[in-house]
């Protein structure tokens, strides 16, 4: 796959409290964690479809716009303790049904670190239609690392919060980098692959590589994705992405981005829930929302942007 590295802006700095990505986290990031901490501890008490769909939300908006990894190289690699999709060369869901068959204790039996992940705990809870107390046993090991994890994200952003400021050029740089690297996933793992608009699978579309086929999640994950976006991309009451952007006359190319993902949104509520047979039209929109952030935004702001080939299946 490309994926988007080292980016570099020039244009005029601001006092770094008053930064797009400080206000970012401030403002969403840490609430975003906050919330996905409290509907994972949802789920652990009652697993519901509904706290279920409502804790893939809250950790796919956490997920789309992670900048602890860039703002402290120690959590870099978190996210890929945590989700493991289009991540992972093992078949996960036959060692996770070994975990659940198995006598061993859920803490000794979950000895790897992709037996603790989202994608773990979807198979544990919706392999077949009956949560068993061995794996609501299960499911609570799980839920009780994510959660640690989440913690450990959550203190990251808020030592960042109080840690020596940096000007605007490397806070900007964070910000598009991670736009930039979400919405190819978005397209290519989590749309094309799917929907047999990518290059790797395409005119074969199966909806079992979707992100979340077996809860049938995958569509709540996009559009959740989608509204992580849409938030630091509005106008809000303190300087973020859109102030940055009108300082700088790209107010044209931003609207673009977000008429992108209103488009892209609209497109997905009138698809039937899950089903990327006919989901061609919504990865050209998320192909077009992409190419709005690493084309026309990138050029107007004043980035540059290195492409290096990266394997990421």
């Amino acid at each position: 796959m490309k994926k988007i590295l080292f980016l570099m802006i020039f244009s005029i700095c601001v006092f770094a409290q008053d930064s797009a990505l400080f206000n970012i986290v401030k403002n969403v990031s840490i609430p975003d964690v906050q919330t996905a901490i409290k509907d994972a501890k949802a789920l652990k008490a009652n697993y519901s479809d509904e706290n279920f769909t409502n804790f893939i939300r809250a950790w796919k908006k956490v997920e789309a716009l992670y900048f602890a990894g860039e703002i402290d190289d120690d959590y870099l690699d978190t996210p890929r303790y945590m989700d493991v999709f289009n991540n992972l060369k093992e078949d996960l869901n036959s060692q996770m049904q070994r975990v659940i068959d198995s006598n061993d204790d859920p803490k000794k039996a979950l000895f790897k670190n992709s037996f603790k992940t989202v994608n773990a705990l979807e198979y544990v809870l919706y392999s077949d239609k009956t949560i068993t107390d061995r794996k609501k046993a299960i499911a609570g090991v799980i839920i009780d690392s994510l959660v640690s994890k989440l913690e450990d994200i959550k203190g990251a952003y808020e030592e960042f919060l109080t840690s020596k400021p940096k000007d605007e050029k490397f806070d900007t740089a964070i910000v598009i980098n991670t736009l930039i690297a979400s919405t190819y996933r978005l397209k290519e793992w989590r749309i094309g692959n799917a929907s047999g608009s990518s290059s790797k699978f395409k005119n074969d579309p199966n909806n079992n590589r979707a992100e979340y086929f077996l809860s049938q999640n995958s569509f709540a994950a996009i559009d959740a994705i989608l509204d992580a976006q849409k938030e630091i991309l509005e106008d809000k009451n303190y300087y973020n992405f859109a102030s940055l952007s009108k300082k700088l006359n790209a107010q044209k190319e931003l609207k673009v981005a977000l008429d992108k993902i209103i488009e892209t949104k609209e497109k997905l509520s009138k698809l039937k829930k899950d089903d990327f047979s006919k989901a061609q039209d919504l990865f050209e929109s998320a192909r077009a929302l992409h190419n709005a952030y690493y084309l026309s935004l990138i050029d107007k702001l004043g980035l540059k942007a290195n492409v290096l080939d990266a394997d990421g299946d």
